[in-house]
């Protein structure tokens, strides 16, 4: 239909393999899948988002139709969220939420021991706050969650200076897979938070969309390096929000 010398039919050709090499990672996640060529990865991942993008906006024609039909709606947090000054929605949304996202669900899956040392520091704090929160020993002044920080950084400290230049472990290269998978069916699954209900189960195909950006952000992680995914997820946010956007700065009185 398009030559495959003019700008159609190479931009086509562009998109293919790009998405050919996606779905080849999706299928058989390998943690030393990175670039070879240095100087062209801002330009593979920006086809790798307007990839994103499109895919995406297919998703989406069919789940705004369903919201509407069924009466979707956000969370009571979400649309708190929304109701707020358009320069912290940009700030929460498009910058302060994705880094946190993603220090949290992929900047540590290439499995650096320095990275995953961070990470499980990460889950002890939260995992024992929630455990001291529990029983009512966390407060102002409550000496045992200062205990824990203590352990936990004394712990973490120890790790980084033992195994800073350490190469990936071979347990974790044989379970990658799992690891990959499951960042992506935990990062979509935790968003479904987002939409207000009491039926979990039924409003999982709305979470689609972050299914799919778990997939290709931890993609671009892997191959491109940890700034990709973080632009990438930023970038999503801010097109994400556009709409909602544009009506706060016409209509002021909204929010």
């Amino acid at each position: 239909m398009f030559e495959p010398n003019s700008t159609i039919g190479w931009s086509i050709g562009r998109l293919h393999s790009t998405a050919r090499d996606l779905l080849a990672f999706i299928r058989s996640p390998v943690i030393g899948a990175r670039a070879t060529r240095q100087d062209d990865r801002a330009v593979d991942v920006a086809w790798l988002f307007l990839l994103n993008c499109l895919i995406i906006l297919a998703i989406a024609t069919i789940l705004f139709p369903m919201m509407m039909i069924f009466g979707v709606e956000m969370s009571s947090d979400m649309s708190d969220l929304f109701k707020r000054p358009v320069g912290q929605i940009m700030l929460f949304v498009v910058v302060i939420g994705p880094i946190l996202e993603e220090l949290m669900f992929r900047i540590w899956i290439s499995g650096t021991p320095r990275l995953l040392i961070g990470f499980l520091g990460l889950i002890a704090w939260l995992g024992g706050s929630l455990i001291l929160n529990h029983f009512g020993l966390i407060g102002s002044g409550q000496i045992a969650a200062i205990i824990l920080i203590a352990i936990i950084s004394i712990a973490v400290l120890v790790g980084l200076i033992r195994f800073w230049k350490s190469s990936v472990p071979n347990f974790y290269i044989r379970i990658f897979p799992f690891v990959f998978w499951g960042q992506a069916l935990l990062f979509g699954f935790v968003h479904i938070f987002n939409y207000a209900g009491d039926n979990p189960v039924a409003l999982l195909p709305f979470i689609l969309p972050q299914l799919v950006g778990g997939l290709i952000w931890g993609y671009a992680r892997i191959r491109y390096g940890w700034w990709s995914n973080i632009v990438m997820h930023m970038a999503y946010n801010l097109i994400a929000t556009s709409g909602l956007l544009y009506v706060l700065l016409t209509q002021p009185n909204i929010s």
